[in-house]
């Protein structure tokens, strides 16, 4: 029972993050897109900075009310995305030099938080 009220603790922490920081997130774009470059715009720009670290900050509480072994589980998971993250900026910037587009830094955090999915789902899956 204590696993789920902490699941859905931090469901309620992570996803209202979510929420605050798209709230954020596009009026500011919106009004900064047509600003002129100055200081203002730059830190305008960076506001939804602000909600997103109310997602690592569910993420750090998440991680500090799991027990020892889910801890140890979900940072294995993380070191294989990473290592898959790794695996495939070195592939793809192979790619780069022979032409290929240049990727944003947004889809290189996609490969990651996807591996993880990717990866905790099918370790989940072995378990049974």
């Amino acid at each position: 029972m204590r696993e789920k009220q902490i699941n859905q603790l931090y469901l309620r922490e992570f996803f209202g993050s979510i929420l605050l920081y798209l709230i954020v997130l596009f009026p500011i774009t919106w009004i900064a897109k047509d600003m002129p470059d100055s200081m203002t715009r730059t830190i305008l720009a960076l506001t939804p900075m602000l909600p997103a670290l109310g997602m690592l900050w569910a993420i750090l509480r998440h991680f500090k009310r799991m027990d020892e072994y889910l801890r140890i589980w979900n940072l294995e998971c993380i070191a294989l995305a990473g290592a898959l993250t790794a695996i495939f900026s070195l592939t793809y910037g192979f790619l780069e030099g022979v032409g290929f587009p240049r990727l944003s830094m947004f889809v290189i955090w996609g490969v990651f938080m996807g591996g993880w999915g990717i990866i905790a789902c099918v370790r989940k899956s072995m378990e049974k």
